[in-house]
């Protein structure tokens, strides 16, 4: 494919450094620094310019497949978007927006944009299942399910048995996506035992996301719904999570060092949260708020902030503990440490686009476990010619995955099923290092 990408900060650079192995990556910003660096390490071409002048793109390819614009202004990127259309023919253009009101339909079909991708939105969607679902760490929701991926740590004196035999135990409706175990992630095959601490990602419907919690958490995880929440940082994904959270009619409280976010916070949930003002003392989250603390969430965008305060929190004897992952050079050691991880805005901005260029109609992926994993999804509808069929599954692809069906609210092994119904939805399971050749058989005939 031919790529523009406008704007080479950190989600710019990551997206370039990924694409550039099967594509030709051209990335636009005004930094030379940043541009420097795009030459030095990736092979890519890198422009200096403005990406607001159209002179800067003049001389590029005037065909092109993809146009991503990721940088940190709405007005720039929208702009970049209306000036690619009067130089090149673009078949498909994905923006990142702060604002979730230039992410509207009429917006985009002005613009003609395709994908509009508003990270502090998006990166605050987990909560709401997080909420319903204490004792999960994370949570995925997709389009063509209502299973749903969590993430749930097993308690100190879990049993070790076997995944087939423990899905036994829950009549099958849940699946074994990946476990992360001593550091090292692995996609396991059902044969795989199940050991006390290890890090589970399980695809289950609600009901036996449910039931989980008294086969495999520790009984001090929370088991009562969640009734209050304290929220350290008042930007704007603090402030998104908070909305969430009000929505389901949860008491919320933010705290920030910073006296104008604090100010903004307000106006913008309209007073319906406590906002305040404080330096980050966890003594002051036990012994001062106005209620008993359910859920704790660091949210700064300083990572190492956010790892401290889920510690000190951990040892005032809040039980629900989040913090949220900005730098993904952190993901693998916040997990390591038993803190429960849910991905900030540039990193879900760098895996929602991701997603997005990958994922189609009939076809979607998405990203877990700091990135090492992939869910990818296949959806068979009424126009589908493998009604009937059967993708056959080679062992050069089955070594790399785990594979099931989705059918109504069952789940199957893949080699269970003779032939594909409308509807199913096939699901692989995979590391990120094997993507590639998972994906390529599992789009095959479609």
């Amino acid at each position: 494919m031919q790529v523009i990408i406008a704007g080479a900060g950190k989600v710019g650079y990551n997206i370039a450094k990924h694409l550039m192995h099967n594509n030709s990556v051209t990335i636009i910003d005004q930094n030379e620094y940043a541009i420097q660096n795009i030459h030095e390490n990736l092979d890519v071409l890198g422009i200096c310019g403005n990406i607001e002048n159209p002179h800067t793109y003049l001389g590029i390819n005037p065909q092109i497949d993809l146009f991503i614009a990721v940088t940190d202004s709405d007005e720039v990127n929208l702009l970049s978007s209306l000036i690619i259309d009067n130089i090149a023919t673009v078949k498909r253009k994905i923006i990142r927006l702060k604002n979730n009101f230039f992410a509207s339909e009429q917006v985009k079909g002005k613009l003609n944009i395709n994908d509009t991708i508003v990270p502090s939105f998006e990166a605050a969607q987990p909560f709401k299942y997080l909420i319903d679902f204490p004792h999960a760490h994370n949570a995925k929701a997709f389009a063509y399910t209502k299973a749903l991926l969590v993430s749930i740590r097993l308690k100190d004196d879990f049993t070790p048995r076997m995944i087939s035999t423990f899905i036994g135990e829950l009549n099958g409706e849940l699946a074994v996506a990946g476990m992360e175990r001593k550091k090292q992630f692995f996609v396991p095959k059902p044969v795989e035992t199940m050991l006390p601490n290890d890090l589970v990602y399980f695809l289950a419907f609600p009901s036996a996301i449910l039931s989980l919690r008294s086969l495999v958490c520790e009984s001090s995880e929370p088991s009562s719904p969640i009734k209050n929440c304290v929220i350290f940082g008042a930007d704007s994904l603090g402030v998104e999570i908070a909305k969430v959270f009000l929505k389901k009619g949860i008491d919320v409280q933010i705290m920030d060092k910073n006296i104008e976010l604090c100010r903004k916070a307000n106006i913008e949930l309209k007073n319906k949260a406590t906002v305040l003002k404080t330096t980050y003392d966890a003594d002051h989250i036990v012994n001062k708020t106005r209620f008993d603390t359910d859920m704790f969430i660091a949210a700064t965008k300083n990572d190492e902030y956010n790892i401290t305060k889920c510690i000190e929190a951990k040892q005032k004897g809040i039980k629900k503990i989040i913090g949220i992952n900005n730098d993904i050079a952190y993901s693998s050691l916040m997990r390591n440490l038993n803190i429960e991880v849910v991905r900030g805005e540039k990193i879900n901005a760098y895996y929602s686009i991701l997603e997005r260029i990958q994922s189609n109609n009939t076809f979607i992926q998405k990203k877990f476990c700091g990135g090492e994993g992939s869910v990818l999804m296949r959806k068979i509808d009424a126009t589908s010619s493998l009604i009937g069929e059967k993708l056959p599954l080679p062992d050069k692809v089955d070594d790399r995955g785990h594979f099931i069906i989705l059918r109504d609210n069952d789940i199957y092994e893949y080699r269970l099923i003779p032939t594909f119904q409308q509807d199913d939805v096939i699901v692989a399971f995979t590391k990120e290092s094997d993507y590639e050749i998972v994906a390529k058989w599992l789009q095959q005939n479609s």
